[in-house]
């Protein structure tokens, strides 16, 4: 039962807006979230995965801790009379039966109205490899929109510095120099490998449309293209 809670949490972890210093959320597998309601009421949460708790800190700074409890699907903590469920990003409080707060991930620094959802969070690019940042005097962000009409590929290329993507549309396959190939579809954010080798090809039906940030360096190449 612990192992079932324990992976629907971390199923779950990416569609939270995490924010650990917010909720006190200190220990070394401790999961803070962040939720306000259409009203603008907040709400925060801390998970306590060791101890497989939620601590939920109330809009009046009242706090509970409750214990995991079985549920069919998301993860719900109860001591049989408090209750809070989250479930596919949306975190509900309840006493007996009455819903007291409703609401969904809350951006850090934004007023209400605004919402956000995390798309990834890495420390290493697509190929598992530390992400390193240039070290430069000159440095230089390049945004691109890039379109790959259906059957098109990219060519065999590689990024001497880090480089960022978000799919809006179609699919791309990305294969590099050892084998190792990753599809991905509209929505998806991309860690790009750095200084390895890697070809992207079309091959659905749809145009694929991405747009690209490079955290380069002034005058030069963010794209190098493989020697023939």
């Amino acid at each position: 039962m612990q192992r079932l809670i324990l992976a629907v949490i971390l199923v779950l972890l990416p569609l939270l807006n995490v924010h650990a210093e917010s909720t006190g959320c200190n220990g070394p597998r401790a999961v803070g979230a962040t939720y306000r309601s259409d009203s603008g009421k907040q709400l925060n949460a801390c998970f306590d995965l060791d101890r497989n708790t939620v601590t939920v800190v109330l809009a009046d700074g009242s706090r509970v801790m409750l214990p995991a409890a079985l549920s069919g699907s998301g993860a719900r903590y109860s001591d049989g009379k408090r209750t809070f469920w989250e479930h596919k990003g949306i975190g509900r409080y309840f006493v007996g039966e009455t819903l007291l707060f409703e609401g969904g991930p809350a951006p850090a620094g934004y007023k209400s109205g605004v919402t956000s959802q995390l798309l990834v969070k890495t420390s290493v690019t697509a190929d598992g490899k530390k992400i390193a940042y240039p070290t430069t005097n000159n440095p230089e962000v390049t945004a691109m929109l890039v379109e790959i009409a259906p059957k098109a590929e990219t060519g065999w290329h590689k990024h001497d510095v880090p480089v960022y993507a978000y799919m809006l549309a179609g699919e791309l396959e990305v294969t590099l120099e050892s084998g190792k190939h990753a599809t991905y579809k509209a929505g998806d954010a991309i860690i790009e490998v750095v200084g390895t080798l890697h070809n992207g090809i079309n091959k659905g039906k749809e145009t694929a449309k991405l747009v690209v940030f490079y955290t380069g360096i002034k005058d030069q190449a963010n794209v190098v293209r493989k020697q023939e």
